[in-house]
């Protein structure tokens, strides 16, 4: 062998030995982490567990690798017992911050909890997917919300992104819902809220876009349907709609699809295969943060030097075709296209259903999931 052909052998053997490419660039190292922040105990357990186990089987379906890069899933609780915890939520979104090998943090389940996470990982410049965080504030500019998004977006850069429609998608599905059931005049309460005010006020546009008049008057007034109108009481708080004509009717909306409802007619099956129980609204999109997650793992190359970055930017602007939600794209600011609505009616069972109801306690009932017309 002659002597430079014997010193450029001796280069790739180093270069291998470091972790480096051709060019000196440091590659990423296997595993790398992903960080899932959900409240395990407290009040919103049940609804932790869903979306942490609708994460646990995305990643044993891609067999614990995103492209040929293995992954590791660290599930942290953010409640400690009560529905959010904010030292929890510090902690744990500062403890992926620290850890190095960290490529992504799924969380949190709801919008104020999501609140104080998001400024941590985004200085880090961390993606961050949430199941089920539908604040407005989060993605946009939103009344009653000083400075935001951008008060979330400390380092400039675009890094949440949310698997769940936003709660002005709800708002909008509650006033197209009204005006199919013919509603002309309606009311909307508020516990006075930032979160309840934008809601109530999202909710006065889009009625009037459908042509019902919203008062600002007593809600209690609006119950009282005369010479055949249709009249109706939102709720943000409950995302409730009842409505009043011939006969009164109690509905809900929500932005979790009923999981016999998906897109993916198998999932429910798969899951009950894996955990023994059926799934409840939060797995799919649960499932989804983590699968969306690994795409922009896997997309996002093997530059150790920038590969939070490619991940986060691959996750910000992704399409993705057939999963259990359909087909829907990550815009820009961090939005899901992806806007199917459950609708509910609220019932009570006059005796037992076995596994649906008891008697005299309100269940829901699914009926269809439409997007609100754009």
């Amino acid at each position: 062998m002659t002597r430079p052909a014997l010193a450029a052998l001796l280069l790739l053997v180093v270069l291998a030995a470091t972790g480096c490419g051709i060019a000196g660039t440091p590659k990423i190292e296997a595993p790398v982490a992903v960080y899932v922040s959900l409240p395990l105990t407290g009040p919103r357990a049940v609804a932790g567990h869903e979306a942490a186990d609708g994460a646990r089987l995305a990643l044993e379906q891609a067999q614990g690798k995103a492209g040929s890069l293995q992954v590791r899933a660290h599930f942290l609780d953010d409640a400690k017992g009560k529905f959010w915890d904010p030292v929890a939520v510090g902690v744990n979104a500062r403890t992926a911050v620290q850890d190095h090998t960290t490529a992504a943090y799924i969380g949190e389940l709801d919008s104020e909890p999501t609140r104080a996470s998001a400024p941590i990982t985004n200085q880090a410049g961390i993606v961050q997917v949430s199941p089920g965080a539908g604040g407005v504030d989060l993605t946009a500019p939103a009344a009653g919300y000083p400075d935001s998004p951008d008060r979330y977006r400390p380092s400039g850069n675009v890094s949440f992104a949310r698997t769940v429609p936003s709660d002005e998608v709800v708002v909008d599905a509650a006033a197209a819902w009204a005006s199919e059931l013919g509603v002309t005049l309606a009311a909307v309460v508020s516990n006075d809220s930032p979160f309840q005010n934008l809601a109530a006020s999202e909710f006065r546009s889009a009625a009037a876009n459908h042509g019902i008049q919203v008062s600002r008057g007593k809600p209690g007034k609006v119950a009282v349907a005369t010479g055949g109108t249709v009249r109706a009481l939102y709720r943000p708080g409950t995302a409730g709609l009842d409505v009043y004509g011939k006969a009164t009717q109690v509905l809900e909306l929500s932005a979790q699809l009923d999981p016999k409802l998906l897109p993916d007619k198998e999932f429910d099956t798969r899951f009950a295969q894996r955990f023994h129980r059926n799934p409840g609204p939060y797995t799919a999109y649960g499932y989804e943060a983590m699968a969306l997650v690994l795409q922009g793992i896997a997309d996002a190359g093997s530059d150790a030097s920038s590969f939070r970055d490619n991940v986060r930017n691959a996750v910000i602007g992704a399409h993705r075709d057939g999963t259990v939600l359909g087909s829907y794209s990550i815009t820009s600011e961090g939005d899901t296209t992806e806007c199917m609505i459950q609708r509910y009616r609220i019932a009570r069972a006059g005796a037992v259903v076995p596994g649906i109801a008891t008697p005299n306690v309100p269940f829901r009932v699914p009926l269809g999931a439409p997007c609100p017309p754009q």
